[in-house]
């Protein structure tokens, strides 16, 4: 069972559910669903304490079980980044991190297994940029998530679960951003 998760980051209010394609209503283009006509997310490339407030939303989403929605938070993220670069390759970590739990939540151990690699090597490749903050900008450690990513990996089978449920963690560790004053690259 995944630890307790650590203290909200922020205080909006969490969706009803966490989307599980098959188990609830698409968030956007189901009219029953939790975001659907919501644009409230939308961030300006300039405005550096919103992106930190949308990073920090979903790092509160993911620690918390609401990986599809953390996924779409950092995809919004990762498209101000220019979708290339250090920065950029560092938010699809994420995205591909949170990709693997909502396959976890699916039962599709394969998935897990192909979107945990895929994070583990993105977020190795920011470790390894000499040009990339470490911690970066967002708070966390490349190669930290890099590990964890793998354990992910090497144990998808444990970590899939389909409990019929609203919001479940699958993931043994939470993010816990350590934060510095410098700005945004």
């Amino acid at each position: 069972m995944p630890p307790p998760p650590p203290p909200r980051l922020t205080t909006r209010f969490f969706p009803p559910y966490a989307f599980v394609p098959g188990m609830h209503p698409h968030p956007i283009s189901d009219p029953s669903g939790h975001r659907c006509g919501d644009d409230a997310d939308d961030v300006a490339p300039a405005d550096v304490a919103a992106i930190r407030q949308s990073h920090r939303w979903a790092v509160d989403l993911f620690n918390h079980g609401y990986y599809w929605e953390s996924h779409e938070a950092w995809e919004r993220l990762w498209i101000l980044a220019g979708r290339r670069g250090p920065q950029a390759d560092f938010l699809k970590g994420l995205i591909k991190l949170a990709a693997a739990a909502v396959k976890a939540r699916q039962g599709q151990s394969q998935g897990v297994r192909r979107h945990a690699q895929r994070a583990a090597e993105l977020f190795q490749i920011a470790a390894d940029d000499r040009t990339f903050p470490t911690p970066n900008d967002l708070g966390l450690a490349p190669q930290w998530l890099a590990q964890q990513s793998r354990l992910c990996f090497e144990n998808a089978d444990a970590i899939v679960d389909m409990t019929a449920c609203d919001v479940r963690r699958v993931f043994s560790f939470v993010l816990e951003p350590h934060f510095t004053d410098e700005p945004l690259h």
